[in-house]
């Protein structure tokens, strides 16, 4: 099936790459969350050798880790070689069910070789809202399930219809590397929103009900139905002070959300990039020590070296995968660096040290 995304600026485009990291750094509080287990899966193979088991894992691995179905076609996967020389452990949790658990390392260089690009382990956190018309005037917001986030229940009854979404929508995301989490609806989120905030499409409404979930993206659904899981929904994501709009089933409100994040901040193969960046406010050795590591976990950073430290200011030259731009929307996924205005003889990109939250 194929699935035609239409993508608007929510707000007037500004120059400069410290512009596009404001852009992605305003309304809403950010806060990127790790991807869990990027470089295992459990798949389920029945009467299987290992080298089949072998061969399904690396297939679940490898999109998960670049964000692409595409990457685990026949075509892809054999240049990746025979799996069983990347595979770091593995077990059978049940019959015809296996854990396998690869060497990131050695599979990260198989990625360089075929020019695959990689989608880091910082991931932005989204926020999922499905509103669910069920017709005769029942409409329903899809809950986190009772016990989530502190063991708060949502308040109302969640029909077992939409239990069944969940889990379609928490599978999915889960074989794309996508964390998400989905609204509690409890006497917070009843005074904040409403069901046709939602169905109409009031956006900012919508991301101030979110702002408490401290989410990197949004992602609405809308579907008009008995049952979402068999149904059309029309999917808004909001991220990065841009909205893509798309319709398909269930499954591609998450797919397809991952598909644009991977198309953004997915860092290619290829020639490495020499980049200066500047940081400022560094005003004592615990944050010197905060910078330098956060420079050395920036997952399109291959090499770094600090070149200068001139008072608060530590200047420092990197050796990139792909662009400045991707770069500025990785650290845009976290709060640490703020961008600076102005222009520097000895630095393409300038940042000050935020305090951590």
């Amino acid at each position: 099936m194929g699935l035609t995304t239409k993508c608007i600026r929510l707000r007037p485009a500004i120059g400069g790459l410290a512009a596009l990291l404001l852009a992605l750094s305003s309304g809403y509080s950010l806060q990127a969350a790790n991807a869990p287990d990027l470089y295992s899966a459990q798949v389920t193979v029945p009467g299987a050798d290992l080298a089949g088991v072998f061969k399904a894992a690396l297939a679940a691995v490898v999109v998960r880790v670049s964000g692409s179905r595409a990457a685990a076609s026949p075509a892809a996967l054999a240049s990746f070689g025979d799996p069983a020389i990347l595979v770091q452990q593995y077990r059978a949790t049940e019959p015809g069910t296996w854990q396998v658990g690869f060497d990131p390392v050695a599979l990260r260089a198989r990625f360089d070789a075929a020019g695959i690009a990689v989608w880091g382990d910082e991931r932005p956190a989204t926020l999922v809202w499905l509103a669910v018309d069920q017709g005769r005037g029942q409409r329903e917001i899809l809950a986190a399930a009772a016990g989530t986030d502190g063991g708060v229940a949502p308040v109302g009854s969640t029909t077992d219809t939409l239990s069944g979404s969940r889990e379609i929508l928490e599978q999915v995301a889960a074989e794309r590397g996508l964390p998400v989490l989905l609204p509690l609806m409890d006497s917070a989120d009843l005074q904040s929103i409403r069901f046709p905030d939602l169905w109409g499409d009031f956006s900012e409404r919508v991301l101030d009900a979110s702002a408490r979930y401290r989410a990197d993206a949004v992602l609405i659904g809308r579907a008009r139905t008995p049952n979402p899981a068999t149904a059309q929904v029309r999917w808004t994501l909001l991220f990065g002070g841009e909205r893509f709009n798309w319709s398909g089933p269930l499954s591609a409100g998450p797919d397809r959300a991952a598909d644009l994040f991977a198309e953004r901040l997915g860092t290619p193969a290829g020639s490495l990039q020499a980049l200066s960046v500047a940081v400022q406010n560094v005003n004592s050795l615990d944050a010197y020590g905060q910078v330098y590591r956060y420079m050395s976990q920036l997952d399109p950073v291959e090499r770094f070296e600090v070149t200068a430290v001139n008072g608060e200011r530590v200047l420092f030259k990197l050796q990139l995968r792909g662009d400045a731009d991707q770069l500025l929307r990785i650290i845009a996924l976290r709060r640490l660096l703020q961008p600076v205005d102005g222009i520097a003889n000895d630095a393409d990109l300038q940042f000050a040290l935020n305090a951590v939250p």
